[in-house]
């Protein structure tokens, strides 16, 4: 996507500074692909009185605080402000975008998915229940992972194992409870990438439920 980031609201304090002093660079006058002499008057006025407000802060004052947090606001607004109006004009042109030095929004990336690694499925010591469990690579780690299962109670067991019950971890291991001790229940399980991706499953491991 070729825009800049506008929102800066969940922006730490040693994070939304040194954007400020970069944007102001980035649109000085000197930069011809934009005309945004009052909003970047704005944020300049604004990041001096956050910056002030914040080597206040020091000091432990409730006040110096507070005003410190009213000032960081201000600043949020004029850099979307001034962030709004550099989308405008570069209309689309990542270069231009760019040169204004305000960080970029990134297209989400389609994760390459593989199968999952090392899957295994063992049964516990309370009844009916599974502990299920995958190798993650790092690659995945913000993703989670995909736990599937089929209840043969139900009918044939579907060759598409998205039609499954699935179960979603942010982990490499869950628990699956309520299965009837006795009877064999097919498990599979995939990486979560994103929404749009397909998942890959893992060969089926078929496990009896214990007592």
């Amino acid at each position: 996507m070729n825009k800049v980031i506008v929102n800066f609201e969940n922006s730490t304090d040693t994070e939304i500074g040194p954007i400020a002093d970069a944007v102001i660079i980035g649109c000085a006058i000197t930069n011809t692909n934009f005309s945004v002499v009052t909003e970047l008057a704005a944020v300049a006025m604004s990041n001096t009185t956050y910056k002030a407000d914040l080597a206040l802060c020091k000091h432990g004052n409730n006040i110096n605080t507070t005003n410190k947090n009213t000032a960081k606001g201000i600043l949020v607004d004029d850099l979307r402000i001034l962030g709004n109006e550099v989308n405008i004009q570069a209309a689309g042109d990542r270069v231009k975008a760019l040169s204004s030095k305000f960080p970029m929004e990134k297209e989400a990336a389609h994760q390459v998915m593989e199968p999952v690694e090392n899957f295994h499925v063992d049964t516990t010591s309370i009844a009916g229940t599974f502990l299920v469990s995958v190798r993650k690579p790092l690659t995945f780690s913000t993703h989670g992972t995909i736990f599937a299962y089929w209840d043969p109670a139900l009918g044939p067991t579907p060759a598409d194992k998205n039609k499954w019950f699935q179960r979603h971890s942010n982990g490499n291991s869950l628990s699956l409870h309520g299965f009837t001790p006795g009877i064999t229940y097919p498990f599979s399980s995939a990486y979560k990438g994103l929404d749009t991706d397909a998942l890959v499953w893992s060969a089926t491991i078929n496990k009896m439920a214990g007592d």
